[in-house]
């Protein structure tokens, strides 16, 4: 006869046999998730390693990339524009490239004045009557009717960039009274050595402003440029086409696009090298070309000239 104490001695035996599984099972399904988890961790870093590699792949079969264009570059350059004479510009964000882009002009033969750094504060909006004073104390000549500081302040800076003289004699004493007067005023950084005037210009830029009043400053740059472009052979070399930037605004107005030969990617050896190449077409060729891989290019480089 099953009494009350077998009652509980069965009970307690069902919980002691659920507690036990309960363990086993615990462990052993810890068991299987400890090796699962180790086998995804050593995926994770498989995977990881092979990213690396991939990575230093990319960059050394881009390095040796440069290195075969710095190496084709001479070849390529040499003599296409011995005798020219070219002056670079650069805005404060295409600093740092101008350099790449007055070697590889220099490769070609051509005789490089720059750069001529524009200061942030020939950009800034504020300074707009004062670039219109200064314009008065030098010797101007015609210039747009305008109350827009940087489009007179540009016309000037082109007039005596580009601009010959048959006598020559006057528009070197005025290129040297010009320049100086800027730089003092802090709105230029100009090289000791002022040779002139040049068959072309090259204006070299960076990424477009984003911060306060850069729809302002953006519309300077490209107002500079559109200057220059006006006055003589003019190419703007920049590090891409996205809103905002100089590259955009000249590849969007067709009367700009007509006269101002661009190339986007100049951070890189390619594009200061087509840079030059632009050059080399703009003068000896007389065309205008879009140059790069960014939006609005027709073509990686010039076709031959």
């Amino acid at each position: 006869m099953i009494n009350f104490r077998y009652h509980m001695v069965s009970l307690a035996a069902v919980f002691l046999a659920l507690a036990v599984g309960a363990v086993f099972g615990t462990t052993a399904a810890n068991g299987v998730a400890s090796d699962v988890l180790s086998d995804s961790v050593s995926a994770a870093h498989k995977a990881n390693k092979q990213l690396r590699d991939t990575a230093n792949e990319l960059e050394e079969e881009a390095s040796r990339k440069d290195d075969y264009i710095n190496e084709t570059a001479p070849a390529l350059l040499s003599g296409t524009l011995t005798g020219r004479r070219i002056v670079v510009l650069t805005t404060p964000s295409g600093r740092e490239h101008a350099g790449g882009v007055i070697e590889k002009i220099g490769l070609a033969g051509a005789a490089v004045t720059g750069p001529i750094d524009v200061r942030e504060a020939f950009f800034n909006p504020k300074n707009s009557l004062d670039l219109l004073a200064l314009t008065r104390t030098v010797p101007a000549g015609t210039l747009p009717a305008t109350g827009d500081g940087v489009r007179t302040a540009s016309a000037l800076l082109a007039t005596v960039l580009l601009t010959p003289d048959p006598s020559g004699v006057q528009t070197d004493d005025r290129r040297s009274v010009v320049l100086s007067a800027y730089a003092r005023a802090q709105y230029l950084t100009v090289p000791e050595r002022l040779d002139g005037p040049a068959d072309a210009a090259v204006l070299v830029t960076g990424a477009a402003y984003v911060e306060e009043d850069s729809a302002e400053r953006n519309a300077a740059i490209a107002t500079m440029a559109a200057q220059f472009g006006g006055t003589g052979r003019t190419v703007v070399a920049g590090t891409g086409a996205a809103e905002g930037s100089v590259i955009e605004a000249v590849r969007g107005d067709d009367a700009l696009a007509a006269r101002i030969s661009t190339v986007d990617g100049v951070a890189g050896v390619q594009g200061q090298v087509v840079t030059a190449l632009a050059l080399v077409e703009r003068i000896v060729a007389d065309r205008v070309g879009r140059y790069g891989t960014a939006a609005g290019a027709d073509a990686l480089t010039p076709r031959r000239w």
